[in-house]
């Protein structure tokens, strides 16, 4: 095999999340103590792309594989080949971006990667058998990568067309809600939903089922949510409430549904508190998304982008999917948090998104509402900032001590 157990993977998509919150922690010191030795374009785009494909779309890939794929067929050359591929361009990316921006380097890495991610995914979804909610979660997931990526062509022919039109922005938003909302989503609740079945832990099946019915039913129509900023065609606004209500009741299944796994898990104190962080931070998205569809919204998270639109980004990646990925990882064995400095590094992270979310929406509400802003906000950002790095150091650090045992 390429990796033994899959575990140099993960260890390596956990670096890559580190480099990625690096990046990030920079560009909070450039807003602290602005330096125009820092290109803020080309670190943001570096940042960005290794956080959501090196550390998320990776860490997913592997999990799917483990949970999905019978052993004798993710050890076939195809899934070698591709991920060694992919994990090549990631690392590339970490230099592309950062050295020349979203220029001929980084879009032939991102082409590569595209293609590449073509052939791993139709492979997954002609291993992947079942007919399960989380098998079908984990298929629609896959199915929405591939929709997302149709944009990445897309854009190239717009920005020779026309440049960076309304439409370029809107081929941008496509991507990253059928990335976000559609892949992400879809996966890491179709790994968790399996992780509860291999747990023996009983859940209604049609509160499963019908979760994942309205789930799907809103996932489309709620890409209007994204390019309301560009119409004030009201028909649009209504088509976006719609959607957000049918993710609405899609959650209250899921509600349902926790509240049912809670009574039985025989989980210890830390999986219980990401369990309930990561879910706290996905009824916080479903919220912020049904209060998009209104224009007054949409005309205050614009003029408030680093404060509405950045702490919904990161309320996604960082408190939902990368605090849900800790945990999917912990309960498969291959993250180890039995050492105290993982739970302190797993505290120190958890505290770190925490305060910068906090930090983020509450300055933009008292600019919204005309009030005294919070006095050294950049500089408070970047401390809780350096809470999330430090956090990653001390979980990466952990993982090559020697595990005591693996709790619950």
């Amino acid at each position: 095999m390429l990796f033994k157990n899959y575990k140099t993977l993960i260890i390596y998509s956990l670096l890559l999340f580190l480099f990625s919150a690096f990046y990030g922690l920079v560009l909070r010191w450039n807003f602290a103590f602005p330096s125009a030795l820092i290109s803020y374009k080309n670190l943001l785009q570096g940042h960005s792309h290794v956080a959501f494909l090196g550390w998320g779309y990776l860490t997913v890939i592997y999990a799917v594989c483990k949970l999905f794929i019978p052993k004798e067929k993710r050890d076939s050359k195809v899934y070698k080949v591709t991920l060694f591929i992919i994990i090549i361009t990631i690392f590339l990316m970490l230099f592309s971006f950062l050295l020349s921006g979203y220029k001929t380097f980084s879009i032939v890495l991102l082409s590569v990667f595209g293609i590449t991610s073509y052939v791993l995914s139709f492979k997954i979804l002609k291993d992947l058998k079942g007919e399960s909610t989380a098998a079908k979660l984990v298929k629609f997931g896959m199915y929405y990568y591939l929709i997302s990526s149709f944009a990445t062509w897309f854009l190239a022919f717009v920005v020779v067309t026309q440049g960076k039109t309304n439409l370029y922005y809107n081929s941008i938003y496509f991507y990253m809600h059928f990335l976000y909302n559609g892949f992400f989503v879809f996966t890491l609740f179709g790994l968790l939903f399996k992780i509860f079945e291999n747990q023996n832990v009983k859940v209604s099946n049609s509160l499963k089922k019908y979760f994942f019915i309205y789930l799907n039913l809103a996932c489309i129509p709620a890409y209007v949510l994204s390019v309301l900023w560009s119409t004030t065609t009201i028909v649009y606004n209504i088509i976006g409430f719609i959607a957000a209500i049918l993710q609405l009741i899609s959650l209250l299944f899921l509600l349902k549904i926790l509240k049912q796994v809670l009574e039985q898990i025989n989980w210890g104190f830390i999986s219980k508190l990401v369990l309930k962080f990561a879910m706290i931070a996905y009824v916080l998205k479903i919220l912020a998304q049904v209060a998009s569809a209104f224009p007054y919204f949409v005309k205050k998270s614009l003029a408030l982008k680093p404060y509405f639109i950045i702490g919904y980004l990161h309320l996604f990646t960082l408190a939902f999917m990368s605090v849900l990925l800790f945990l999917i990882l912990k309960q498969l064995k291959i993250l180890y948090f039995n050492r105290m400095l993982s739970k302190l590094g797993l505290t120190f992270f958890l505290l770190g998104v925490l305060f910068t979310e906090l930090l983020l929406f509450l300055q933009g509400f008292l600019i919204l509402i005309k009030q005294q802003i919070i006095p050294n906000y950049t500089i408070i950002l970047l401390i809780f900032s350096f809470f999330i790095v430090i956090g990653i150091v001390q979980i990466f650090i952990s993982q090559f001590l020697k595990p005591v045992s693996f709790n619950k």
